[in-house]
């Protein structure tokens, strides 16, 4: 179309045409939109509906099991005339085909103090350098006691310093390794119940008990 031989008129019908098309086309944008919007509004809102109740039945059975496994502990320790964690539990059914996990998921934390211990025991490692085997200690505690990403001791090393503290008797070494386990300071951040089974081949599974993660715990 060449612009240049149209008449005024037709021009402006033109321009009309143009901004009608735009203007039909800005509102169909915004219709759909809507009609986005309007989808997420009963999307969000039936699920709600299907999962509210599925998390209160949840909720409820979570309580359940807690409650119940805590009538087994209690009979656990009058039993066996002994003292049970109850951090963290397992149980087994005799026939080994069902296992239950249930606790407390912590996270790792220290008070002040827990500085004393360490001192403690890189004085008592200034005695070490002396042999090779000495060396090699040294390196071995300097492992040990290395920090996590958050700054703090890794609670499952503090078992493996107590263990080299009473090897070698050292009162200082003993010292210091008290000190930090007497600073450690878990938090509880949630609890946790895990339920695997065995089929018929003896391949384990996980029950999910999440929607979010479904793996053998």
């Amino acid at each position: 179309m060449d612009l240049d031989k149209l008449s005024a008129s037709e021009l402006a019908e033109l321009e009309a045409r143009i901004e009608a098309k735009k203007r039909a086309e800005k509102q169909k944008r915004e219709d759909d939109i809507n009609a986005y919007k309007d989808s997420v509004d009963e999307f969000v809102r039936k699920m709600y509906g299907i999962l509210q109740p599925l998390s209160d039945k949840l909720a409820e059975a979570k309580n359940l099991v807690f409650s119940e496994a805590n009538a087994i502990i209690d009979m656990k320790e009058s039993l066996y005339d002994t003292k049970v964690d109850r951090h963290s539990n397992t149980f087994t059914t005799s026939d080994g085909k069902l296992t239950l996990s249930l606790g407390y998921r912590t996270v790792d934390g220290w008070d002040d103090t827990v500085e004393s211990g360490i001192s403690k025991i890189k004085e008592y490692m200034k005695t070490l350098a002396k042999d090779e085997a000495g060396a090699k200690m040294y390196e071995l505690l300097m492992e040990l006691l290395k920090r996590d990403k958050k700054g703090n001791l890794k609670a499952n090393a503090l078992l493996t310093l107590e263990q080299h503290a009473q090897r070698f008797g050292d009162p200082l070494f003993l010292e210091g390794v008290a000190i930090i386990k007497a600073a450690y300071r878990p938090t509880e951040t949630s609890q946790f119940i895990s339920l695997i089974y065995k089929d018929e081949h003896g391949v384990k599974h996980s029950v999910p008990l999440s929607l979010s993660r479904m793996d053998i715990e």
